[in-house]
């Protein structure tokens, strides 16, 4: 019976790999920068013009800033395309997709939602087929595992995901077929932890994925309870900001290396860790820039926002798209052996960066470094910093024992320290802090981008 069942996998994994072949493999061409320059440009240079001709809403901006002349591109306009926003998207979306969508195999896919109301974007199978390559091309070419054949563990917390995407007929056979094997991160009392802990000790991965949030969670309860953990080969965190004390947590109870992994719903993979801790963006699927506050590029060390044109999603075309991340730009160049341009960080999302008058931004890890290294020794469980206004937070812990006045207080002299001597703090103590509605946890929030 086993036989068959690994003869059945061996047809099933040919099936997803054969889907994605040829894309693969014009990927895997590209050996060196310049390379991978002339093939973004040429796939950029498509997608405009396919804009252009299919989609009202680039129609009239390239018209407007003269990009399109007697039908041929002017590359000199390119950083005159206005960037494009979650707020112009819902305001324009039906004159941002294309004319000629419904030629190809489109669904419907809505973001998480975690820096608001959830946009509608349209996706077909060329973008699938791209997106599941370049996945492959992360694991086999930066990471050396041939990630759709190997045991998997995935600690995902969407809702859709895991109640729609994940138990269909057709998932379960390919979950079933891929060796994966999903965990609701969504639903994680110390219950479900301890059950989670169990399968994954049983099923043995060589790769556990999940939330960055989720993974330190389970970790820091198996480290408290004294539960040892399977060691996998690799553990991929995603879909939230991986600090340098939860990457500490969760390698040290998995006993393997933590590779960081940014994505997106709007646009899927942008970049993947290498060995020498760099985010390496995928150029040949995502254009990437990290602007600055004028909109120009930053220099390397730098922070800025992350914008995205998606090259492949000719059914609802997103350019320049301001996806609502910051992060901190990289070398060109990285040791490690791949000539894919870097990120050496990605910070988290805009609305989880606290904001000053003057316009100082404060992001999460100034209040990580604060809270990581004394949550335990003092009772913390959870904790959330949210900005009401500039000069005012709040900040909700979820604790064991009391809190002391003693170091409340102490807190808040090194919290005035980023927020200014002004800054009004108030403390609450709840019973829980709940998640996003696409199960991710925020650690801090400011209410004022909104």
């Amino acid at each position: 019976m086993e036989n068959i069942e690994n003869t059945i996998r061996k047809i099933g994994f040919y099936i997803l790999k054969k889907r994605f072949e040829k894309e693969y493999l014009q990927i895997s061409k590209l050996s060196d920068r310049d390379s991978i320059n002339n093939f973004m440009a040429q796939k950029r240079n498509e997608l405009f013009l396919h804009a252009y001709k299919h989609s009202r809403y680039y129609h009239q901006i390239f018209e407007n800033i003269g990009l399109i002349r007697d039908g041929n591109l002017d590359l000199s306009h390119v950083a005159e395309i206005p960037l494009l926003t979650k707020e112009i998207i819902r305001k324009h979306h039906q004159d941002i997709i294309s004319d000629d969508y419904q030629t190809r195999k489109w669904f419907e896919y809505y973001s998480g939602g975690s820096t608001g109301e959830p946009i509608r974007v349209i996706q077909d199978d060329m973008y699938l087929k791209w997106g599941a390559a370049t996945n492959y091309f992360y694991f086999k070419n930066i990471l050396n595992i041939e990630e759709p054949t190997v045991l998997k563990v995935v600690l995902w917390g969407s809702e859709r995901d895991l109640f729609t995407g994940t138990m269909g007929y057709k998932a379960r056979l390919q979950n079933w077929l891929s060796n994966t094997v999903f965990l609701n991160s969504l639903k994680m009392t110390t219950g479900d932890i301890e059950e989670y802990i169990r399968s994954i000790n049983a099923f043995k991965p060589e790769i556990v994925r999940g939330y960055a949030g989720s993974l330190f969670e389970l970790c820091r309860y198996a480290e408290k309870k004294k539960i040892p953990l399977y060691h996998p080969k690799i553990v991929i965190s995603a879909a939230e900001n991986l600090s340098d004390t939860m990457r500490h947590v969760i390698e040290s109870n998995f006993g393997t290396k933590v590779y960081d992994f940014y994505g997106s719903r709007e646009v899927s993979n942008l970049a993947g860790e290498c060995e020498n801790g760099l985010l390496h963006s995928f150029l040949f699927w995502n254009y990437m820039e990290v602007l600055n506050k004028d909109n120009q590029p930053v220099q390397e060390g730098e922070e800025g926002r992350v914008v995205v044109t998606n090259l492949y999603n000719y059914s609802m075309p997103l350019i320049r798209y301001e996806i609502g991340d910051m992060a901190i730009l990289g070398p060109e160049m990285c040791t490690c052996g791949q000539v894919l341009p870097t990120l050496k960080k990605v910070n988290g999302r805009i609305l989880e960066h606290l904001v000053l008058k003057d316009g100082t931004l404060i992001h999460a890890g100034f209040f990580g470094l604060l809270f990581d290294k004394v949550f335990e020794e003092v009772g913390i469980e959870k904790w959330q910093v949210i900005q009401d206004d500039y000069d005012k937070i709040q900040i909700n812990i979820v604790a064991s024992r009391e809190i002391s006045d003693q170091f409340k207080n102490d807190m808040n002299n090194k919290i005035r320290i980023g927020m200014g001597s002004e800054c009004k703090i108030k403390w609450n103590i709840v019973d829980d802090i709940p998640k996003t509605p696409s199960g991710k946890y925020l650690y801090t929030k400011s209410l004022i981008w909104r």
